[in-house]
């Protein structure tokens, strides 16, 4: 590589190089449980690597050590209606390092599925995870002045409820901007509704911040009002989906960051696809890439956190239930899975 310097004054010039290959040291505890692929060798900086864990007879896999996460990173929640399948992902969640864990939103509406969420919230933080929890509202129900009352008292009503149970972050809402009905209530109107309530959440949740999660096509509406006593202004930010991909995802995550800071935004969900993994490529090794080019692109940015939309997918494969699952119907894990383990 050469470069030419102006001579003008006295200079020093320093060449910099990295490393083209990388190694991995692999292993198992305790001794003789088991075997591990590949074993310790050299790979090219940059490869997604398949590691796998076979456990000798009266052994079983329990988790993954030294793999080296970004810290920043957390993970969505599988639905809540199998209890034994929540719990499980909560565990191996944890065991992989992914303390910050994001709830699906429940609408208020929905009375016994914000008591099945609850009683989910209740279990994770008692194995000691970081809790991410709110309620929204019915997408098929529009959003109107009158509602609003109903939806509002529901909010500081989680709130005290998400004060009282160990809750780490609390919710005003997911994405309610994408279905106000843009005539008692505009956009515009919602967003000085949220402003408000948040001021009032405040005051009863104090165990951590108030987050929102603003609908991406609204990040520009968010960045003129204002975030208010919204601690965090997130959104929802993926590639694209439904067979149409491109790199507006970058913008929309720089315009959050020029406009709240580092750490008055972050990512409450984060995917190649909004609409299912596998549309946007069948082969896991692009998901992978895909998957780490927007890690990548997250940390650049300054951002200091993101939450993966790709919970535990369900069994058997069904085109909606699995859409965005991690782990397959074999019971084997996607190449994403290490491309969010392998992201420090």
């Amino acid at each position: 590589m050469k470069t030419n310097i102006l001579m003008d004054d006295e200079k020093t010039c320093i060449a910099w190089f990295k490393k083209k290959k990388v190694m991995l040291t692999t292993g198992v505890e305790p001794e003789g449980s088991g075997t591990i692929t590949p074993v310790t060798g050299q790979y090219d900086k940059g490869t997604i690597v398949e590691v796998e864990a076979l456990p000798n007879p009266n052994y079983e896999f329990d988790h993954w050590e030294g793999i080296g996460k970004w810290s920043g990173l957390g993970m969505m929640t599988c639905d809540t209606n199998n209890t034994s399948e929540f719990d499980s992902y909560v565990d191996t969640l944890l065991a992989n390092g992914f303390t910050q864990i994001r709830m699906n939103i429940r609408p208020y509406e929905d009375v016994n599925g914000v008591a099945q969420n609850k009683a989910a919230v209740i279990r994770a933080v008692a194995k000691g995870a970081d809790i991410i929890w709110g309620i929204g509202g019915y997408p098929e129900t529009p959003i109107t002045a009158e509602n609003w009352v109903d939806f509002r008292v529901a909010i500081l009503s989680a709130a005290q409820w998400a004060q009282d149970n160990g809750v780490y972050e609390f919710q005003l809402g997911n994405e309610e901007e994408s279905h106000v009905d843009n005539d008692t209530m505009t956009i515009a109107q919602l967003i000085t509704n949220l402003k408000s309530v948040a001021t009032e959440v405040k005051a009863i949740f104090t165990n951590g911040n108030v987050s929102y999660s603003c609908f991406g096509a609204n990040i520009d509406d968010w960045i003129t009002a204002g975030k208010g006593d919204i601690d965090i202004l997130a959104s929802n930010i993926y590639m694209g989906g439904e067979g149409n991909y491109g790199d507006g995802w970058k913008t929309l995550i720089t315009n959050l960051v020029n406009a709240f800071g580092a750490d008055g935004t972050y990512l409450t969900e984060f995917a190649p696809s909004w609409s299912a993994i596998d549309d946007y490529s069948a082969d896991e090794t692009v998901q992978a890439a895909a998957e780490t080019e927007m890690i990548e692109y997250i940390k650049a940015s300054g951002m200091t956190r993101a939450i993966a939309f790709l919970y535990r997918g369900h069994t058997p494969v069904d085109a909606l239930t699995n859409a965005f699952g991690i782990l397959k119907s074999d019971g084997t894990y996607r190449q994403l899975w290490n491309s969010l383990l392998n992201s420090k």
